[in-house]
């Protein structure tokens, strides 16, 4: 229990803050209220929406302030995905008058790991009368169903530079997961399990695709589905330049209707003609599959191409 205090208490100067800078939050004037009482079904958008927490009475500050003595607060939410593909994160934020610095969502599978995606929004984004989504368009990443993953808010350290995380405190609103924060730039992490932040993740079930490149007569490329789904509308992307005087710049484009089914390799190409080093990009991508980008140096001799 003694763990619930501290963000019980921030939240408190948080409302105060926003109050002595003449930007009060009014719960009965806001449309907060039906953000409290959406059913959940009615969230879903074409089956993108994985995990969410939307109710909220409470919030926790982002960034460092005077009230809280000025430490500098970096809160973190747990969850559980059930896809494997995570595209965009949304959470529920306000911030203080005098916050100039952006915000920052990070992805973790490890608090005190590396960051495996992050985005951030200029506080020109975020409103200080009142709380609202925002989104954060993280690289796709791909994870893994089941295990669990870190959402990290932060903000550079600077005086009076903080947001305020809407939250829920009258206990567990989310089964998968719950609140971290840390007050000592993460050298500790305390865990607040009387509560979660609000959220939603989105994402897509998705594949993985392998891609090599080879020489011989002409630049081959094999793209393997990895993954265990159908990867659908594949592309690929190739440009060779190089060649004495620089002659050689060719750029392929190719898709592949059919699904590509897991195991499965795409066979591609191109046939450049020249003389001397070279230089070889290629990327791949499908509409359910991260991007995968290769580059290899060669040498051609005429038609034939050998990959250092």
């Amino acid at each position: 229990m003694k763990k619930t205090i501290p963000l019980i208490i921030v939240g408190m100067v948080v409302l105060c803050g926003l109050e002595a800078v003449a930007m009060p939050f009014h719960m009965a004037e806001s449309d907060v209220q039906t953000w409290r009482v959406i059913p959940q079904e009615t969230l879903f958008f074409a089956d993108n929406l994985d995990q969410s927490q939307e109710l909220m009475n409470w919030f926790g500050p982002v960034g460092s302030g005077p009230l809280w003595s000025f430490k500098n607060y970096i809160i973190a939410q747990s969850f559980t995905p059930t896809k494997n593909l995570l595209t965009r994160i949304e959470i529920m934020v306000g911030k203080n008058s005098t916050t100039t610095h952006d915000i920052t969502i990070a992805i973790r599978d490890d608090l005190n790991g590396s960051n495996l995606a992050s985005a951030s929004l200029p506080s020109s984004e975020i409103t200080t009368t009142n709380f609202t989504w925002k989104e954060f368009d993280i690289p796709d990443l791909m994870v893994t169903p089941g295990d669990t993953y870190y959402i990290i808010a932060s903000t550079f350290n600077a005086t009076d530079n903080w947001y305020a995380w809407a939250l829920y405190m009258n206990g567990t609103a989310y089964l998968n997961g719950t609140i971290y924060y840390t007050v000592d730039d993460e050298t500790t992490w305390e865990e607040e399990p009387g509560g979660d932040m609000t959220f939603r993740t989105y994402g897509t079930d998705a594949t993985m695709l392998n891609l090599t490149i080879t020489g011989g007569i002409g630049v081959t490329t094999n793209t393997k589905n990895v993954g265990e789904l159908d990867a659908t509308n594949v592309t690929t992307h190739i440009t060779v330049t190089g060649g004495i005087l620089n002659l050689i710049n060719i750029t392929r484009n190719g898709s592949y209707v059919a699904p590509l089914a897991p195991d499965e390799t795409l066979k591609g190409g191109v046939l450049p003609i020249g003389l001397g080093p070279i230089a070889i990009n290629v990327t791949v991508s499908a509409d359910n599959a991260a991007p995968v980008t290769k580059t290899a140096e060669g040498f051609i001799l005429l038609f034939f191409v050998i990959i250092k």
